[in-house]
């Protein structure tokens, strides 16, 4: 498990997960059923100005991460998402977002899911 040190910009809650089945009975009444007692918390990671060393280094531990099948240790949490402790999650596949400022400045973005 390698951790993540990159510091982001902002950090974003993305609304909770609650992992709920929803099933129709006989009556017609919707029953529903909770698979987790917590829900899934998400964060969105956002990024200015970012220098071409700094997005290849994002880039690789994401790759490295295998998006997100490999859980990591979130190291440098700002202190207003959960006091500033560390978080151990892991990426949203397919949420990787890089666009380029001029020559060699980017922005990116990226979600991450906390383990429960």
């Amino acid at each position: 498990m390698a951790d993540f040190t990159l510091e982001p910009n902002v950090v974003t809650e993305l609304e909770p997960i609650y992992n709920t089945i929803s099933t129709d009975s006989e009556s017609m009444k919707k029953e529903y059923l909770n698979l987790s007692t917590t829900p899934v918390e998400q964060y969105e990671l956002k990024f200015k100005a970012l220098s071409t060393a700094n997005k290849d280094t994002l880039i690789a531990h994401y790759k490295a991460r295998y998006g997100g099948y490999d859980s990591f240790a979130w190291t440098s949490v700002p202190a207003y998402i959960g006091s500033g402790s560390n978080i151990t999650g892991r990426w949203i596949p397919g949420s990787l977002k890089i666009s380029p400022i001029g020559n060699s400045l980017f922005t990116c973005s990226i979600n991450f899911e906390k383990d429960n």
